[in-house]
């Protein structure tokens, strides 16, 4: 008897232990930011066509540099770049939570009004492949930056063809409408 008694109340002791213990609690799971969700894809796709990737934030800028993609003196995109923007439109198309901007942008050689049209010009080719890939017009802006932001330094040959480029910034899509005021 003295035998049941003491498994009974060791049981009982597990049993009430058991019951007390809190069930473990999970971890939250890691909120994963909208470029983060991304910018893997954006980045195997552009590079894969010869372009360059940067991040910033939540913003993700593809790179498509002047030369070898448009023609030389005018702003129409080469065959060889048609095909490689194309396949960036393509990849972009279904993503209906980003926003496109395609910047372009010039070196310093020339007259800076005709830099600045230019780099638009070459911006709306851009779009233009984007939209042809099924990019929808509403997701897009376009910009002229000319001369104005340059990423490296314009006195030298290959500063200058670094300048050279268009850009498709991605960015989170807004639903708020800006007004412009002056």
């Amino acid at each position: 008897m003295q035998i049941i008694r003491t498994f009974v109340l060791s049981s009982l002791v597990v049993v009430v232990s058991a019951c007390a213990s809190k069930a473990p609690e999970k971890a939250p799971e890691p909120r994963v930011s909208w470029a983060d969700s991304r910018v893997a894809e954006v980045t195997a796709v552009a590079e894969a066509q010869g372009f360059e990737v940067e991040r910033e934030g939540e913003e993700i800028r593809v790179i498509i540099p002047v030369d070898g993609n448009f023609h030389p003196k005018r702003t129409l995109l080469l065959p060889k770049g048609l095909v490689p923007i194309g396949k960036v439109g393509s990849a972009l198309k279904d993503d209906g939570e980003c926003h496109f901007r395609v910047v372009g942008h010039s070196d310093t050689e020339g007259d800076e009004e005709i830099n600045e049209k230019l780099s638009f010009e070459r911006a709306q080719a851009v779009a233009n492949m984007l939209m042809l890939s099924g990019v929808r017009r509403k997701q897009m802006s376009l910009e002229a930056m000319g001369e104005n932001e340059p990423r490296a330094d314009n006195s030298t040959p290959i500063g200058r063809q670094l300048n050279r480029r268009v850009e498709i910034v991605l960015t989170p899509a807004t639903t708020e409408v800006a007004l412009a005021t002056k």
